[in-house]
């Protein structure tokens, strides 16, 4: 921005000079062609100088040099062509605004020392120039004097001008980057949470599903743990656990077939009579969709287990358009949905992690004639 800004007040003082050829100021001029063609330099010097400052979006020191060393030279050398001493301080003198717009390119973007020299040698230049031609005109006026001093002035303050907003913008820009910086942090702490307590969250359904369910049925008397299905059944719960202590990937059913027909025996270990159909499968679905419907068709049979108040399901998987169609069926006291408190059991399970695994879900119940659940997935 500050490069734009530089850009743009170059070409305002440049444009200073289009009086002094369209309205009769090269008049007062010695060497018409000349002035005419220092001017251009200095054009064409401005538009290659800001071109390639833009381009690369930096302001080197040897740049900056070249561009005080040329206004410099212009402030000693253009003056000595006026006619008279008037033209010297007067508007014609193009090279004056075209000099404070090279002292303010150094004091911003230039170590303070190195713009400083700067600016002192081209207000040295300026004041060379100018009193070598006043003293070959006649000798100095107070009005000359005047306007040289006021010259000077605007040269040192244009370029105090310069650092000042440049140190304002920078600083401020500073506490933007900070902000910033703290905002991106903040949102990377929050992300981290979240996936913290998603991760949770998924441990304590799947715990829920598998070991609390099965340490529950056994602790009301509703299993026998010295049967061979339930201590398999503890032996999978095991293996799980021991997964989650140690770290170990969880990459998701393989064979999708398996997986669901392994969820079947659970529940059927646990005490619930499941009567399971299914019908061109997928083997494969991906790790997202797999998990989703493993996990709904866990907790429906979970739910019938526990509040339907049978033994017995019905569980049917179709496969569909390469996705799923899941259903399950039981013939319990129903509830009804509308009315279910939103907890850690059907509703939430099937309204939230279903739909945000990209599935649609129906739950429909009546009390005293049963619940179907059916889940639909698709790639």
């Amino acid at each position: 921005m500050l490069l734009q800004v530089c850009a743009c007040l170059r070409a305002i003082q440049l444009s200073v000079g289009l009086p002094v050829m369209l309205a009769g100021g090269l008049n007062d001029f010695r060497w018409k062609t000349v002035i005419i063609g220092s001017h251009l330099l200095a054009v064409v010097w401005a538009a290659v100088l800001f071109s390639v400052l833009l381009r690369r979006r930096e302001v080197s020191l040897p740049w900056v040099l070249v561009d005080l060393m040329l206004a410099g030279m212009w402030l000693i050398t253009v003056p000595q062509m006026c006619v008279a001493s008037t033209c010297a301080a007067g508007w014609q003198l193009w090279v004056v605004p075209q000099a404070m717009g090279a002292i303010m390119l150094a004091t911003i973007f230039v170590q303070l020392g190195f713009a400083a020299v700067g600016t002192l040698a081209v207000v040295c230049s300026y004041v060379t120039g100018i009193w070598n031609q006043m003293i070959n005109s006649g000798g100095m006026t107070p009005g000359l004097t005047g306007t040289l001093a006021v010259n000077v002035f605007f040269m040192i303050g244009f370029g105090f001008l310069g650092w000042m907003c440049a140190r304002l913008l920078r600083g401020a820009a500073h506490k933007v980057d900070l902000a910033t910086a703290d905002a991106l942090e903040a949102r990377g702490r929050e992300a981290t949470a979240q996936a913290r307590y998603d991760e949770r969250t998924r441990q304590y359904d799947v715990l829920h599903h598998t070991v609390l369910s099965t340490l529950s049925k056994i602790a009301r008397g509703g299993l026998d743990h010295r049967t061979e299905e339930v201590r398999a059944l503890c032996a999978r719960d095991a293996d799980f656990l021991r997964g989650l202590i140690t770290g170990a990937d969880d990459t998701g059913p393989g064979d999708f077939v398996s997986a669901l027909a392994g969820v079947v025996r659970d529940k059927q270990a646990l005490g619930l009579q499941v009567h399971p159909q299914y019908h061109a499968l997928p083997s494969k679905l991906p790790e997202t969709g797999a998990a989703m419907l493993l996990g709904a068709a866990r907790e429906a049979l979970t739910n019938v287990a526990k509040h339907a108040g049978v033994d017995e399901a019905w569980l049917t998987a179709v496969g569909e358009d390469g996705g799923v169609r899941l259903t399950v069926v039981d013939r319990g006291v129903g509830f009804d949905p509308s009315a279910a408190p939103v907890g850690r059991g059907l509703i939430r399970e099937l309204r939230h992690r279903v739909i945000e695994s990209g599935g649609t879900v129906d739950v429909m119940s009546t009390p005293g004639h049963g619940t179907v659940v059916e889940v639909l997935w698709k790639p």
